[in-house]
């Protein structure tokens, strides 16, 4: 009887407990651990307050209180019953901060991913023998060289370990190589020589993939397709086929499971990216982990190969617009795709005819000079007239993604790679050009400023002698003057002044200085800083030079027309507020109502921090000095009334932590 008494007693707990915890104190603390908690209680209750009865002499039994129960006695056990209620909700509140609500749900449901990361963690721990394995280990000690040590070592040694790591780190390395806007030219400079030289896949393995893009077998889509690739990437390999109509076309299909392996990866880079940032100076100074989210996000992106079927189309659209402009013909092409053909995991494009360009010195020793100046000169009016003119443009030009065929023609590669900059940036960018090639430092100061916007503590004199000082140092033909040295000092340049650097631009810039690199293996004599000189005024006539034409000007207009016609009304509220004194200025919303509520929720708050101190001291204090009428025989009368002081103060205690708690919780889900 009395077990039974007591697990009713403790689902009445239950329910009360339930009641002021989620009600009063506004946090929900789970009813399966309320229920919990309080039949442990409960059932703890009566043989409890059995043993204060002989403790305090009071002269009472049976299997459960009742009415006819002496007053002291009904007295004694009310007090026990609410300080068990209090004791309940602080255990509660205290296991909600330990484990908040719903995470052994979220334990359950999160079992079925335990494999995947058992995965994680043994991929993270291989990562971890790469990075002992080539010494990278100390760098990642709070207690290391920053920056300013040896910073070339570091850059080599990273590179040989994403080599060995593996697809996705590859990737990251060439990803980082694009960005000399963030990090030192001593890591672009590494990275950039990071390829992936990797075995293909066997045909078989990619014929099911190719077979469910098409829904048919490869034998009905193509007249003849070779199983045997003849180029394969960390990513994809590219297959030789002929369509029924004679057309002979590269097919590039993506390898089977590489999008389960990247994925996997990229949250390993993204884990690696956070450790080095709250570890180390240097990572923190780069800012690796924005570096690490842009890279992910560029990743996933290529992994789509409708997005990569879109930039060739686009450029291709250039291309042809820019030729029709010049009236003149090409040496370089860019294939045509096949959208019939092409999908998410495969694109279809005509076969480029050649060798690429960092495997091909036996051809380019076959070809006049004549010849290789001309395909030079092609691919610079290209990449410029991309840049310039359309502002959508090949961002990776390395060696490996220019073809060269014994005929003396190239073909462009691999558009996973693609930049875009608007028309405004163009504009600033073509002024830049116009004044490295006039020398002159004001307006080539006016481009970058328009380009990165104006620091608020610069001073713009002292920009413009330094700029000055890069126009003449790479002028007129001097030792040096290369397009990557000249747009590389320009990067840590504006850095160092503490222009933020835009991604487009910084992409256009290293376009540029990657495409001299192919370049100078065409003919090491060229200089591109030369045919920028040379090119430079006829390519801005060709794009639209820098002004503004008669339909932007009317967009323009169209545009400012609205602000400007409520601009005399504006002015006049101005003025009005100006005269009555209301004028507020950079508040962002921060008015007297919510300064007043703010104050009143402060004031509260304290008022009950005082009270609930007062209280429970107050109550502390009663106890302690036993005296008064005796309530029990070893229970004085305000020694009983100090436990019920010292019980409300707990509570009002309670009240006051209750809000923090719910506002952490808050925070959590945010997170």
């Amino acid at each position: 009887m009395t077990i039974l008494y007591s697990i009713g007693l403790g689902l009445i707990n239950a329910l009360i407990v339930g009641f002021l915890v989620r009600r009063m104190m506004f946090t929900g603390t789970g009813a399966a651990r309320n229920i919990i908690v309080s039949l442990a209680i409960g059932l703890s209750i009566w043989p409890i307050t059995l043993q204060a009865y002989r403790l305090l002499g009071v002269a009472e039994g049976g299997n459960y209180p009742t009415l006819d129960m002496s007053f002291p006695a009904i007295m004694i056990f009310l007090l026990l019953f609410a300080w068990f209620i209090v004791i309940q909700m602080f255990v509660l509140l205290a296991i909600e901060l330990v484990m908040p609500t719903g995470s052994l749900t979220s334990l359950l449901r999160s079992a079925p991913k335990i494999p995947t990361w058992y995965r994680r963690f043994s991929r993270l721990a291989q990562i971890q023998k790469i990075l002992i394995q080539f010494g990278l280990s100390r760098y990642l000690k709070p207690r290391i060289p920053t920056l300013r040590v040896s910073l070339r070592e570091i850059a080599s040694t990273t590179r040989d370990a994403l080599a060995a790591a593996g697809v996705t780190f590859i990737k990251l390395g060439q990803f980082i190589a694009t960005r000399g806007d963030m990090i030192p030219h001593e890591f672009v400079e590494e990275f950039s020589t990071l390829q992936a030289g990797v075995p293909p896949v066997p045909f078989a393995e990619v014929k099911e993939q190719l077979e469910t893009q098409w829904g048919r077998p490869v034998a009905e889509v193509f007249a003849e397709f070779d199983e045997v690739p003849f180029a394969a990437a960390s990513v994809a390999q590219v297959h030789r086929a002929v369509t029924w109509d004679g057309r002979v076309v590269a097919v590039k299909v993506q390898r089977p499971k590489i999008r389960k392996q990247v994925r996997a990866d990229c949250d390993i880079v993204l884990t690696l990216a956070e450790r080095l940032e709250r570890s180390t100076d240097w990572a923190s100074k780069v800012g690796i982990g924005k570096l690490a989210r842009s890279f992910v996000d560029s990743l996933q992106g290529e992994l789509d190969y409708r997005g990569e079927l879109g930039h060739i189309e686009a450029l291709r659209k250039a291309d042809e617009t820019g030729r029709s402009t010049s009236g003149t013909d090409s040496k370089v092409t860019i294939p045509r795709v096949y959208k019939e053909y092409s999908g998410e995991f495969v694109i279809v494009m005509d076969l480029i005819e050649g060798v690429p360009l960092s495997h091909a010195t036996e051809v380019v020793d076959g070809l006049s000079e004549l010849a290789r100046n001309e395909i030079a000169q092609d691919l610079f009016l290209m990449v410029v007239r991309q840049v310039l003119g359309k502002g959508i443009f090949h961002a990776d030009l390395h060696p490996g993604n220019i073809v060269i065929s014994p005929a003396g023609r190239a073909g462009l590669v691999d558009f996973g790679a693609v930049g875009r900059i608007d028309k405004r940036d163009r504009r600033a960018i073509a002024l830049l050009l116009m004044a490295f090639d006039s020398q002159n430092s004001q307006a080539a100061t006016a481009a970058i400023l328009d380009l990165l916007g104006t620091p608020s503590d610069v001073n713009l004199r002292e920009l413009q002698r330094e700029i000055g000082q890069i126009l003449l140092k790479y002028g007129d033909g001097m030792p040096g003057s290369t397009s990557a040295a000249l747009f590389g000092e320009l990067i840590d340049f504006v850095v160092d002044f503490g222009f933020p650097m835009p991604v487009s631009v910084a992409t256009a810039f290293r376009a540029i200085s990657t495409l001299e690199g192919s370049i100078t293996r065409l003919n090491p004599e060229l200089n591109l800083l030369a045919l920028v000189t040379e090119n430079g005024r006829g390519l801005l006539r060709e794009v639209g030079g820098l002004g503004v034409d008669r339909q932007e000007a009317a967009l323009y207009a169209a545009a400012v027309a609205p602000q400007i016609a409520e601009l005399p009304g504006q002015l006049s509220r101005i003025a009005g507020h100006l005269q009555d004194g209301t004028l507020d200025v950079g508040t962002s919303g921060l008015n007297i109502s919510t300064i007043k509520n703010l104050l009143k929720s402060t004031v509260e708050q304290f008022i009950q921090v005082i009270v609930s101190t007062a209280l429970i001291l107050g109550g502390v204090i009663l106890m302690a000095a036993n005296f008064g009428p005796q309530l029990a025989p070893e229970l004085k009368l305000f020694t009983y009334f100090g436990a019920w002081v010292l019980l409300v103060g707990s509570v009002i205690a309670a009240l006051v932590l209750a809000p923090a708690l719910r506002q952490r919780m808050a925070w959590d889900r945010l997170g």
